[in-house]
């Protein structure tokens, strides 16, 4: 097939990818542990960044303020206990770190099932019968905190006994992508995505750039194309997309197949092109790499659509190790088993900042944007 060309345009803005119907905040420095620890904290400390999401009387919302705020303090005494863990036993105090994050997330529109009530963990896994990462598999189970927070993040149902093999979800988190590899289980599916929001004379459009093709005969392939046609990649676009002279690699360049008008005075409209991205948002997840704005991730299944973000991602690979430290520590022995053993060691320390910036993004509502002092100069 004869790729088409793309569209003329000479008037450029950069974006980064997130839901355009929040505004997004931008930090001017990189992301870091003590950083977003203190945002979090906040959250549970200052009455005035939490008290508000809760509705009803007085009295309810004191109650819910006051439940709201022990979950995030028992969060981060997990989490800062986990931290100070050096391998793959980190794992199980970074999972019930999660546990209560995402209770505290879902507190305003759950509190019925999350307070005073027994729930369950969502996910299931038999530890008697785990064999190797790349054959084990979760379920998921009932209505526990895992289905609830899957369908809270992704507005989709989260099907009844889903299967969730460890392999597909260890693929769609990006910080792990070479250990992963090393591991033997295969390279990561992510793409990474650099936004440029291109100008014509009658509208205006998003063009992704990426690092690798997204496979077409799969429904993450299906959505993708749905709204994006590949485009022959620009003479110049190292210069169009701010990138360095180093960047290469399998790189591919997309383009809108529908364009945004223009306003009738002749303005773009930046948000109605951001919006077209938005689109792909069931295989979209943040970045956490300067490099990329975005990044695919696709959904679990190659035959129907089931998305899984990174953040749900890392929060059911950590519900799996934290099965495996408590109940089979010999999957990770290190005469026996030493690649999984450096994987795990690796999910702990890899996973550290990308945890607490989903958890800081959920409670805020909105995506968060962390750059180096200079990166907005030439």
């Amino acid at each position: 097939m004869v790729m088409q060309v793309g569209r003329m345009f000479q008037r450029w803005q950069l974006s980064p990818i997130f839901d355009p119907t929040q505004n997004p905040r931008v930090w001017p420095e990189l992301a870091s542990i003590p950083l977003l620890r203190e945002g979090i904290r906040r959250h549970a400390e200052i009455e005035k960044y939490s008290k508000n999401r809760f509705s009803g009387p007085l009295s309810r919302r004191n109650f819910l303020w006051k439940e709201y705020r022990n979950f995030l303090r028992q969060a981060i005494s997990n989490y800062d206990a986990a931290i100070e863990v050096p391998n793959r036993s980190a794992c199980l105090l970074y999972y019930y770190s999660l546990l209560n994050f995402a209770k505290a997330e879902l507190l305003a529109t759950h509190s019925s099932t999350l307070v005073g009530k027994f729930i369950s963990h969502g996910l299931s896994f038999s530890t008697y019968k785990a064999k190797t990462v790349a054959g084990d598999a979760l379920n998921a189970k009932g209505d526990g905190v895992f289905k609830l927070l899957y369908e809270f993040r992704t507005g989709r149902t989260l099907p009844s006994k889903a299967r969730l093999p460890i392999k597909r979800i260890l693929a769609n988190i990006p910080e792990i992508a070479s250990q992963m590899d090393d591991a033997g289980l295969g390279t990561s599916k992510t793409v990474g995505l650099i936004q440029l929001i291109a100008i014509g004379d009658q509208g205006t459009w998003p063009v992704l750039l990426t690092d690798g093709k997204i496979p077409e005969k799969s429904s993450t392939g299906r959505l993708f194309y749905g709204t994006f046609k590949e485009m022959p990649i620009l003479p110049d676009w190292r210069d169009r997309f701010a990138l360095s002279r180093r960047m290469a690699g399998d790189i591919r360049m997309y383009e809108s197949k529908s364009i945004v008008p223009h306003d009738a005075n002749g303005n773009p409209d930046i948000w109605g092109a951001l919006r077209v991205t938005w689109r792909l948002k069931d295989i979209l997840s943040p970045s956490y790499s300067s490099t990329y704005d975005g990044v695919i991730t696709p959904s679990l299944y190659d035959s129907k659509m089931l998305p899984m973000p990174a953040s749900l991602a890392r929060y059911a690979l950590l519900y799996y190790a934290s099965s495996l430290v408590r109940y089979r520590p010999s999957m990770f022995d290190s005469q026996l088993f030493p690649a999984q053993g450096l994987l795990f060691d690796a999910i702990a320390r890899e996973s550290a900042i990308p945890v607490l910036r989903d958890v800081l993004a959920a409670l805020e509502g909105n995506a968060q944007l962390f750059y180096a002092e200079d990166a907005m100069r030439l």
